[in-house]
């Protein structure tokens, strides 16, 4: 059975996971392994479903160079890197966009309608499990709640056709 609670401990070791597939070589290239940050693992969450699988983000610096998602029981889904040649970050997503929550609430806040609050920010995805999302909740008295995405630099809701798979 598979959990789909996130825990500490769960995270932990995804995280190792990622590390030791980085550094035997197994994903990445020379300079990933030699100059990169394998930063903690970050549930990637489905509301009212729990654990989808882990986000592990890979930095060099301030920037998103890599990362691995994992599926709750460990099994890699997959590994993306950014730089377009090997060595070079500056073409690669601000870290930032990608790991800082505050930033999401910020970025949210300039979404806000009248009589919204701003919940706190999840990982996610939109629609696919390949298009992953941070999401903000935005609520209102009423209890309707709007989701605020943000990839990066770009910042949409959900179409009412898409929505959360």
């Amino acid at each position: 059975m598979i959990d789909r609670t996130p825990t500490k401990r769960s995270a932990d070791a995804i995280g190792r996971a990622a590390l030791q597939l980085l550094v035997s070589g197994d994903v990445g290239d020379e300079s990933l392994r030699r100059s990169s940050i394998v930063a903690p693992a970050v549930p990637v969450l489905v509301p009212g479903a729990g654990l989808h699988s882990w986000f592990v983000p890979v930095t060099l610096g301030d920037r998103l160079v890599a990362f691995f998602q994992f599926l709750p029981d460990g099994t890699l889904m997959r590994f993306s890197s950014f730089p377009r040649r090997s060595g070079e970050s500056g073409g690669c997503p601000a870290a930032a966009d990608w790991l800082d929550r505050e930033r999401m609430q910020t970025r949210a806040a300039g979404q806000r309608q009248t009589g919204e609050t701003i919940g706190e920010p999840f990982l996610t995805f939109d629609v696919t499990p390949d298009r992953l999302v941070w999401a903000v909740p935005l609520s209102r008295a009423s209890g309707e709640v709007r989701l605020i995405y943000f990839a990066g630099d770009a910042v949409y809701t959900s179409s009412p056709a898409g929505g959360l798979g």
